[in-house]
């Protein structure tokens, strides 16, 4: 298997690194003060990839910085098609977390070096050869379409479509609820943006979103720069080693970046909710 990799210098508009982000893999604006920008690391992404498809774990994050990239740097988006190994993997074992580490252990390899971007490639590749194996198919083409999973693209036009699974399994999403304006205005959590992460005790996730946008609060699924508050329930689906859920690691990302974000317990949500 060939590999390559580069440091990239990004681009101006995205050039602060957290000290969080620089925990994980490592990497800081000293390392790459003198590698290529991102015009010309994306020629040689694409002239590596010459033509074929891209894999990687979480994929729609990873397509998501090129876009951003590009645009920060006005260059117009490549012609690629994509696809990703975690949503595959969710085709093809039943774990308690699809991080790389829990789909590399159950595909019976050993994996070193996480969040290394030549290692995790590597893992990402390994995982998708492993489930071609599984599924006793002969190509990636017909892995996912026995997987009724449909390739992701990107074009130069501006057009974008994520690699998902295209099943009617899907659970059914109900839309997050809207805050009641006409809340007590003097309530704990009236006029705040509030994410949940793990399992509370006390509810299903649904409850909790209705209960927050009735005292006026609004409920949202992912951490985002508005966040006012992550209520950390019990944890039960934990990357191997970790401590902390991955919407934890984002609320402290930001507040070591200066946003104003709390982190509260399920006593203390309970306690603010008025329970």
């Amino acid at each position: 298997m060939d590999t390559w990799s580069m440091l990239i210098q990004p681009p101006a508009a995205h050039s602060h690194f957290s000290p969080y982000n620089v925990r994980v893999h490592g990497i800081t604006a000293d390392d790459v003060a003198t590698a290529p920008g991102w015009k010309a690391a994306l020629a040689a992404i694409l002239a590596f990839a010459d033509g074929r498809p891209l894999i990687a774990h979480n994929a729609g994050f990873d397509l998501s910085v090129i876009r951003a990239a590009c645009d920060a740097e006005a260059i117009t988006w490549p012609e690629l098609r994509y696809t990703c190994s975690q949503v595959v993997a969710r085709r093809t074992w039943k774990l308690l977390s699809y991080g790389l580490p829990h789909c590399m252990d159950a595909a019976g390899l050993a994996f070193t070096n996480h969040h290394n971007p030549e290692a995790d490639s590597r893992a990402s590749a390994e995982v998708m050869l492993a489930a071609i194996r599984e599924a006793g198919t002969a190509s990636l083409d017909d892995l996912l379409a026995k997987h009724q999973i449909r390739w992701g693209s990107m074009t130069p036009d501006g057009q974008w479509r994520g690699s998902q699974y295209q099943g009617s399994g899907q659970r059914d999403r109900k839309p997050i609820p809207g805050a009641n304006l006409d809340a007590d205005p003097d309530g704990a959590l009236y006029g705040l943006t509030v994410c949940l992460t793990g399992t509370l005790t006390s509810m299903k996730r649904d409850e909790a979103f209705a209960r927050l946008a009735e005292v006026g609060a609004q409920p949202v699924k992912k951490m985002t720069k508005t966040t006012d508050i992550l209520v950390s329930a019990t944890q039960t689906q934990l990357k191997p080693g970790s401590t902390l859920s991955g919407k934890a690691k984002e609320a402290q990302a930001l507040l070591d970046a200066g946003q104003a974000i709390e982190v509260l317990d399920e006593d203390e949500f309970l306690r603010r909710l008025g329970s």
